[in-house]
């Protein structure tokens, strides 16, 4: 992943320094953010600043709580990453502030609520640069959240709100009329020669469901189990569903783990549930795949969705952020309630029920909308002329 993502943004530098993208002046951007985990937005500030750099910009990382595992990737793509130590909310933004001084970047744009938040007060009092703010799902605030009202308040001194989905969008307009002409939506970005779809022609005995991301409880795990016991007990076929991704966060197996796990154990669903942990090419889990389900409690825009559909894959979804946007344009696949088992079990046996030529024509129809919403190459420019205009204002 890692060398294809690489030579694809040093491409593209070098098209821009021939003067064949339509080059702009180069801009001084710095990202911020806590750590550059394994999350979904971390990924995706990951591949903005190595493809920012490709595009012949000076862009830096600061990472206010220290080292996390897209560094390498980001430091081989061009972009430097600067490791802050931990201490205070104080102390970090005495930090920020200082790296701000030295870097003077044109543009700080801090990914998530927190980092945004420290973005604008760092930036304060003098306001040496354009700030961004981004907010990718406001479902993970409550409303009785002070710290929720806080970020919302800060962010009237920032130039500019980026969030990923339309829900998104409506629910800070909602909550913060003040920040509504200052709000953008750019999608996510995926490397769509990374993503293909598999050769047509594959028959199987067993249907195969794959689940993408981390076993938690925004993620659903313990409702999808139960699904896969109605549908065993009642189905008309085989399948089996393939969980691919983390077991743990923050070093500990999570508590939904372990509860899927006894689940699965008690219902005797060992031939039909596996966890397998992280994959080290996951483009590899969508191509064996019959189906993708992602049927989370809440999302921004979750990347394994954008990947499935890239990957010619039709969906089960559950009804929440833009996600049933996604089936409706396509209509590449099935929405349920996520908070019914027999309503996920249902979607399934929808999917399954389908003749081979429907459903791939379904993966088809995935691919071409993420193809037309979802491209590498338009998520970046709509970031990049988004700083421009910054700085043109």
């Amino acid at each position: 992943m890692t060398e294809l993502g690489v030579n694809w943004f040093r491409m593209e530098g070098q098209n821009r320094k021939r003067g064949l993208t339509g080059g702009h002046e180069t801009l001084r951007i710095g990202y911020l953010i806590g750590a550059l985990g394994t999350g979904g937005s971390e990924r995706q500030l990951s591949e903005l600043a190595v493809g920012m750099a490709g595009l012949g910009h000076d862009v830096q990382v600061a990472c206010y709580d220290g080292a996390g595992g897209f560094d390498a990737f980001v430091e081989e793509g061009g972009a430097k990453v600067l490791r802050m130590t931990g201490g205070s909310k104080l102390d970090k933004i005495r930090a920020i502030r200082r790296w701000i001084g030295t870097y003077t970047p044109d543009i700080l744009h801090g990914f998530m609520k927190r980092a945004s938040s420290l973005a604008v007060l760092a930036n304060l009092p003098s306001r040496r640069c354009k700030v961004v703010a981004s907010d990718y799902s406001t479902a993970s605030y409550a409303r009785h959240r002070w710290d929720l009202w806080a970020s919302l308040a800060l962010w009237l001194l920032a130039d500019r709100v980026a969030t990923q989905t339309e829900m998104n969008r409506r629910s800070l307009c909602l909550l913060a009329p003040w920040l509504r002409r200052k709000i953008v939506i750019v999608r996510n970005g995926v490397d769509m020669t990374r993503f293909l779809p598999p050769e047509r022609g594959v028959d199987r005995r067993t249907f195969r469901f794959l689940v993408v991301g981390t076993v938690y409880r925004v993620k659903n795990p313990i409702r999808l189990i139960e699904a896969a016991k109605i549908l065993r007990d009642e189905g008309p076929r085989p399948f089996e569903v393939r969980w691919v991704g983390p077991t743990s966060r923050a070093g500990e197996e999570t508590e939904e783990y372990r509860t899927a796990m006894a689940l699965v154990e008690r219902h005797g669903l060992a031939d039909v549930v596996s966890f397998t942990g992280p994959a080290a090419r996951v483009e590899e889990e969508y191509r064996r795949a019959d189906c993708l389900i992602h049927v989370s409690l809440q999302e921004g825009m979750p990347n394994a969705v954008v990947e499935g559909m890239a990957s010619g894959l039709p969906v089960v979804v559950s009804r929440t952020s833009d996600l049933p946007l996604l089936v409706s344009e396509a209509q590449n696949g099935f929405i349920c309630d996520g908070y019914r088992p027999r309503a996920i079990a249902l979607a399934m046996r929808r999917i399954m029920g389908l003749g081979k030529e429907e459903r791939l024509s379904m993966g088809e129809r995935s691919r071409k909308l993420a193809l037309d919403w979802f491209s590498k190459r338009r998520f970046l420019d709509e970031y990049e002329k988004m700083y421009l205009q910054l700085l043109s204002e």
